[in-house]
């Protein structure tokens, strides 16, 4: 079987595939000696998951609603009605007014950034070469492999600062950046997988280059404000022309709805509306209908205040203190980098003799699964330690399984480490 250049890029060995591969492995067969600190699953939540119901139980008993939802297809990104009531509903949250033709909805945002990221990288209607500029890697495992074209990203070096002797936090180098090469910029804040939420001061920064150079800056908000609002104490992100802002119901706890919503300029909507008819025909219509009762009922603001965030505060919080009692334990030589938001930890291993991939196979012969930090790092040249000796691991988990892979993880350091 002779497969095309993409297929032949998607189907080789890639972050994204391996991370879903491993969830659903993992949960095929007996779970009681699994420790899942892998995947980004956010955590079933009994409070938030009443209102859900709720939520879903009006929508069917609400007259001919429900045969509609089933049984017909709705516009390639969306209702007009439901993106006026949703222009209308955020606008308040990203500090600006904004109008439908503002507003797209997708088959989870994941949809929305393979259509985005390759309208703007890649080989452009002039002929020229344009890259994805990443300002801060290590930046979000599924953005590596959503374009058509090889060679696409640029990785922008952090500097890394140390905060505490067991903390540090990666920070924007405003430096050499190659701008006459960029055809946009894109990340996620809070940033999948470190926690990292870059400082709005840096954020404008971006903004002002991007707009110099005529670009799209794209910013992830998987778990940022408004919903569901995992970004501690730090100012939330706010909307202006040319910037493009996606959000997700996934992790407040919806994943299966698979909806994901891109705020932009009219002009880039028109894009994506062209590549969704294309590529998906029409958006999902329950995603849409649950969005509509949110707005009325204002809810996803107060789930988010009141039950995600001191629940993941919460787990957060149980995580390091597990980590971190057994680290010293066993005189593992380690940095947590700070964890601003997110469902993660992004762990630093200085002089790890092993490769985080080699780590992560390890762990995984004792079925405990990890996320090898190499993958997070697309586009980078320059040498970087971080890149072999990170991992990722999901704090969400029940207290049991963060203590069986903090130990077994301490085991496999210290063992290599001597």
């Amino acid at each position: 079987m002779i497969l095309s250049r993409i297929a032949k890029k998607l189907t080789r060995s890639n972050g994204i595939q391996s991370l879903m591969e491993d969830l659903g492995s993992a949960w095929s067969g007996s779970t009681e000696n699994i420790a899942f600190l892998g995947g980004g699953n956010p955590a079933k939540i009994p409070e938030a998951e009443k209102i859900y119901r709720s939520a879903v139980e009006s929508i069917i008993t609400s007259g001919g609603t429900l045969e509609s939802l089933l049984g017909d297809y709705t516009s390639p990104i969306g209702s007009d009605e439901t993106r006026e009531l949703t222009a209308a509903y955020l606008g308040k949250f990203f500090g600006t007014t904004l109008q439908g033709n503002q507003i797209a909805f997708f088959n989870g945002s994941q949809n929305a950034y393979s259509f985005l990221l390759n309208s703007f990288s890649g080989t452009m209607e002039d002929g020229s070469f344009k890259k994805i500029l990443l300002p801060v890697v290590p930046e979000y495992i599924g953005y590596a492999d959503q374009t058509w074209e090889e060679n696409v990203f640029y990785a922008n070096l952090p500097i890394v600062e140390k905060t505490t002797p067991h903390r540090f936090r990666y920070k924007l180098d405003k430096t050499n950046i190659p701008w006459e090469t960029i055809g946009c910029v894109a990340l996620s804040r809070p940033t999948n997988p470190t926690g990292n939420v870059m400082e709005n001061e840096d954020v404008d920064w971006l903004y002002t280059e991007s707009r110099k150079n005529n670009i799209p800056l794209l910013i992830d908000l998987a778990y940022g404000n408004p919903f569901p609002n995992l970004i501690g104490e730090k100012e939330p992100t706010r909307w202006k022309p040319g910037m493009i802002l996606s959000l997700s119901f996934s992790k407040v706890g919806l994943p299966g709805v698979r909806l994901g919503i891109i705020i932009a300029d009219p002009e880039i909507i028109s894009v994506l509306s062209s590549f969704a008819a294309v590529g998906n025909l029409a958006v999902g219509n329950w995603g849409q209908a649950l969005a509509k009762v949110f707005w009325k009922e204002d809810s996803l603001p107060q789930i988010s205040k009141n039950i995600l965030r001191p629940y993941y505060a919460n787990k957060l919080q149980t995580a390091l203190e597990i980590i971190e009692e057994i680290f010293a334990k066993n005189k593992v030589q380690y940095s947590i980098h700070e964890p601003e938001g997110g469902f993660f930890l992004w762990i630093h291993f200085p002089n790890l003799p092993i490769s985080n991939k080699e780590l992560y196979q390890i762990c995984k012969k004792e079925n405990v699964y990890i996320v090898s930090g190499h993958y997070f790092f697309p586009g980078l040249t320059a040498q970087f330690s971080h890149t072999q000796e990170c991992i990722r691991l999901t704090y969400c988990r029940d207290r049991k399984e963060i203590v069986r892979g903090a130990e077994i993880i301490a085991r496999i350091v210290s063992r290599t480490a001597n």
